[in-house]
């Protein structure tokens, strides 16, 4: 009986560690080796658009809305003397709004591209994060999309 409930416990801790460790990578499957949780990240709907936003400020599935409109700021990137114009590159495709997490009402700076026109009476649904960006600190790019409205 001792064994079955040491077995039990041993289950059960790495199944939530498992959890723990895809919910902060944003990943959608519980762990690698289950051939079964392939089907169901093939489900997920692909990212509408990509945005940039701080590390910090990303929470993996979150929903959002937008409370701002365009704001005159760009975060900092570093380049070598001389080549400053790669910084406005950088930039030049992205607006910067303010938006606020529907449940824990932060609201935090967030980068879309101008493309992806975004309605302040939309709810969007952050999805994971792409990539880290090497020219401004701190910087990631994730997708997001839409919610639907059954997901509640």
């Amino acid at each position: 009986m001792r064994t079955g409930s040491l077995l039990l416990g041993a289950l059960v801790s790495e199944s939530i560690g498992a959890t723990r460790v895809s919910a902060q990578s944003g990943s959608s499957s519980e762990s690698e080796p289950e051939s079964e949780a392939e089907p169901e990240a093939e489900s997920e709907p692909e990212p509408d658009f990509q945005a940039r936003l701080y590390g910090n400020d990303f929470y993996p599935a979150a929903r959002f809305r937008v409370v701002s409109s365009s704001l005159e700021y760009k975060p900092a990137v570093s380049v070598q003397e001389g080549e400053t114009f790669l910084g406005d590159l950088y930039w030049s495709d992205y607006d910067t709004r303010l938006i606020r997490y529907e449940n824990t009402q932060e609201r935090v700076l967030f980068f879309p591209p101008f493309e992806a026109d975004l309605d302040q009476e939309t709810t969007y649904r952050t999805d994971r994060i792409q990539s880290t960006d090497e020219l401004a600190d701190g910087i990631v790019r994730i997708g997001f999309h839409r919610a639907s409205s059954s997901t509640a």
